[in-house]
């Protein structure tokens, strides 16, 4: 039996932005749009049906998508993915949607087949994200430092969801994941649950966020730290 296409929702505050993306994601065969919306006012109803998988939202500021709209969006539907798609220097926006649960992000300069490889990740509950983008939005915050933060994460988190928080922040799947730590996929689901509620956040994205605020390096950072020479976080 061949699988279900992945049904998609756009918000967009312009019409022609909506109707190009709605558009676009209707050719491809894995994907039905089955709902589209320009006003924060048309979101509950567009959701309220339960036939959404991933929801795509166009936006430039804060004040077309806020962090509330994120939220009440998930509150709806804990499973629905979301996907934001912006500028790459809305860095605030961005951080913002990534501390309240979207999965997916993609830049508007990059092309079309990003959003579209965005949607079937997160349409199969997956993360996707511009790793090598990610360093500048992630930025800690003023006023706190690495290593305070970090001290935090080495409280809350283990050795091993800090290998399998690792991975994620290195842009890994939960398949990827499960192969570099010889884990099995439910057993990645479990510490990625365990992180989630340990560092109270709603999604393996933010988890991300507050990882690369507190210190913690990527496997691929890790590595090439302790090449030159400076230690990592115990693994």
């Amino acid at each position: 039996m061949a699988p279900q296409p992945v049904r998609v929702a756009v918000f967009a505050r312009q019409q022609l932005v909506l109707e190009a993306l709605a558009e676009a994601l209707e050719t491809r065969p894995d994907m039905r749009v089955v709902g589209r919306t320009s006003t924060s006012a048309g979101l509950p109803q567009l959701l309220g049906s339960g036939r959404v998988d991933v929801l795509v939202l166009h936006a430039l500021t804060r004040q077309e998508v806020s962090s509330d709209l994120v939220r009440s969006a998930l509150a709806r539907d804990h499973d629905l993915g979301i996907v934001l798609l912006t500028e790459a220097g809305a860095a605030d926006l961005v951080r913002d949607a990534l501390e309240s649960g979207i999965r997916g992000w993609v830049c508007s300069d990059e092309p079309l087949e990003r959003l579209v490889a965005a949607v079937r990740e997160v349409g199969a509950h997956e993360v996707f994200m511009p790793v090598s983008r990610m360093t500048a939005v992630l930025a800690p915050p003023s006023g706190v430092t690495r290593s305070d933060a970090s001290n935090r994460l080495v409280l809350r988190l283990t050795p091993r969801q800090q290998d399998v928080l690792r991975c994620l922040m290195d842009g890994c799947t939960r398949d990827e994941t499960g192969r570099l730590l010889d884990m099995s996929p439910n057993t990645v689901r479990t510490h990625v649950g365990a992180i989630l509620r340990r560092l109270q956040v709603h999604s393996t994205l933010a988890a991300v966020a507050e990882a690369r605020r507190g210190g913690l390096l990527g496997r691929s950072a890790e590595g090439a730290s302790t090449a030159n020479g400076v230690g990592g976080l115990g693994r």
